[in-house]
């Protein structure tokens, strides 16, 4: 899983088990109805997609979590999982309290979507469910695969942000190709408002979910005159020797990390996707800062990146073709704005919240009953 969220999260306690408020007026009340379950106390409604949805088409009712979900962790704890089945639990039983019969679950991350699934199947329930952000940080097997293709069966569309996730996951979960649906991961629209560093020129590498520093470091011992800043977790570097001319942060916030993302003269994403995507919310900020890109040709980059047009592609685990494309980008100053100037178009027109939202409307249409 990505290890940062894409925008920050303002505190807010979490909600309790009510009804859902119900409309007065008559357009309202043909509008759908959802409960938003994401893994954040912070909510998801006042920033994400579903802002951009007209209260008309479709209602959300933000069920704040009363935990918080860490995405650059590596596995998910029995506590943890114990956090997403009270919160599908609170999910559902609101939906049920409400006099829509229709009423449904947006899931933000898969183990909510899992529990949600899981819920509805012993219950049931009959309540449609949408999985957004369905990203695995790893492939499973045994028992978590069991439960998780019991509880998926019950999920009526799971979005991706990745084409090949589409067949990973159909066969891991024994699902149809069609209950995945691909929809590019999206952000809030960025603008840059600091320029590059000129005087102190640096490279920039964050994020901590299937990064392949390795790779990128021993890219690194070859260009010893190009300083690399690297912001990750601990866990990311664990058991690698960092270079002279690397350092690591961590622990910085997002508007920290968005103002390197913004100095920095280039920034690389490398990463070992094999199973799911990575990667894909530090290249899209970066992209959408107009920023060029060195992104690792993998899973998590083939729909976004369009080598020489908007941004570099280099094989997995090559460390010799990594150098050679910051070499490269980091000397020519021209190749660096004409990638960054088409990046940034690109990320506006396809990858924000707003773009997303339309796509987000075809799936509620679909799946909601008619109200009178």
């Amino acid at each position: 899983m990505e290890p940062v969220p894409p925008e920050p999260l303002v505190s807010a306690p979490a909600m309790p088990d009510t009804p859902l408020p119900q409309p007065d007026a008559a357009p309202s009340r043909r509008a759908g109805q959802w409960l938003l379950l994401g893994s954040s106390p912070g909510g998801y409604d006042h920033h994400w997609i579903t802002r951009f949805v007209s209260p008309l088409r479709h209602r959300f009712f933000d069920l704040h979590a009363d935990y918080d979900h860490d995405r650059s962790r590596r596995a998910t704890s029995g506590r943890q999982w114990l956090d997403y089945l009270r919160h599908a639990g609170r999910g559902l039983r609101a939906a049920n309290l409400s006099r829509d019969p229709g009423a449904g679950l947006l899931t933000v991350f898969p183990q909510l979507a899992l529990m949600a699934g899981l819920l509805k199947r012993l219950s049931g329930s009959r309540r449609p469910i949408i999985a957004w952000s369905f990203n695995l940080g790893q492939q499973h097997g045994g028992a978590k695969a069991r439960l998780a293709r019991y509880g998926l069966q019950a999920v009526e569309r799971i979005i991706v942000h990745s084409r090949r996730e589409i067949a990973s996951y159909a066969e891991a979960f024994g699902l149809p190709q069609e209950r995945f649906v691909f929809v590019p991961f999206s952000v809030n629209a960025l603008n840059p408002t600091l320029e590059e560093d000129s005087k102190k020129p640096f490279l920039l590498a964050m994020g901590s979910a299937n990064r392949d520093y390795a790779t990128l470091f021993a890219a690194m011992r070859e260009l010893p005159e190009v300083p690399l800043v690297v912001v990750a977790g601990r866990h990311a570097t664990e058991g690698l020797e960092l270079p002279p001319n690397v350092t690591l942060r961590s622990g910085l916030s997002l508007a920290e990390c968005h103002v390197l993302a913004q100095r920095a003269r280039l920034s690389v994403v490398p990463t070992a996707n094999r199973f799911s995507a990575s990667g894909q919310v530090t290249f899209i900020e970066a992209m959408m800062f107009g920023r060029c890109c060195i992104v690792t040709e993998s899973i998590g980059a083939e729909d976004y990146v369009q080598d020489g047009v908007n941004g570099l592609l280099v094989p997995p685990g090559d460390p010799a073709a990594l150098r050679d494309a910051i070499a490269r980008a980091w000397e020519d100053a021209g190749l660096r704005q004409r990638l960054g100037a088409e990046a940034r178009r690109h990320a506006l027109e396809h990858w924000t919240h707003e773009a997303a939202s339309r796509q987000l409307v075809a799936f509620c249409d679909a799946l909601s009953t008619p109200r009178p």
